[in-house]
């Protein structure tokens, strides 16, 4: 009985020995082979590595992208969080996940819409109480108003709304 075991322990020995090799770079076939079948054991280690990851976060592969989006609009990049979510929406292959990018898009969409719009109405008011006391105005503290305009000086004009609302006439149009 002991014998047969001491083989065994002597074949693991011999794989261990051969792996070790391997790792080390002492290939008999010489060093141009050894950088070769490396650089070839590395790319596949990356792609498992690559194909594992999917299969880990493939469940909230949706929620990232939605995530990720949601940051980019909080610092007030627009234009990143569409990409984002254009990308998201040609790369997802579940259809729960495409069900809630395209409604995280269009809430954001009509988010912007109703902010454009509320900005035009508040620099109406604004402008009748300027005509009235002629009273240079303090600006008001930020809202979420300012998180989705940003902080530019250029508030929302009706060209503005017309292309929010372009926008997410497309995006309707566009659901499957």
């Amino acid at each position: 009985g002991g014998r047969n075991s001491g083989g065994g322990n002597h074949k693991n020995l011999l794989i261990f020995d051969e792996t070790h090799e391997h790792k080390k770079g002492t290939d008999p076939n010489g060093d141009h082979g050894n950088d070769e079948t490396d650089e070839k054991r590395k790319q596949q280690e990356k792609d498992d590595h690559a194909k594992r990851l999917e299969v880990q976060l493939g469940e909230m592969e949706g929620t990232l992208w939605t995530k990720l989006a949601d940051y980019h609009t909080r610092a007030g990049e627009f234009e990143l969080a569409r990409s984002i979510y254009e990308e998201a929406l040609e790369q997802v292959s579940r259809v729960r996940d495409f069900s809630l990018l395209f409604d995280a898009y269009m809430k954001f969409e009509e988010s912007v819409i109703e902010a454009l719009m509320q900005d035009m109405n508040d620099d109406d008011d604004d402008d009748d109480m300027n005509d009235e006391e002629d009273v240079p105005m303090e600006k008001e503290p930020e809202d979420d108003l300012d998180i989705l305009l940003g902080e530019t000086e250029n508030h929302g004009t009706d060209a503005d709304v017309e292309l929010a609302l372009a926008r997410a006439e497309h995006l309707t149009a566009r659901r499957p």
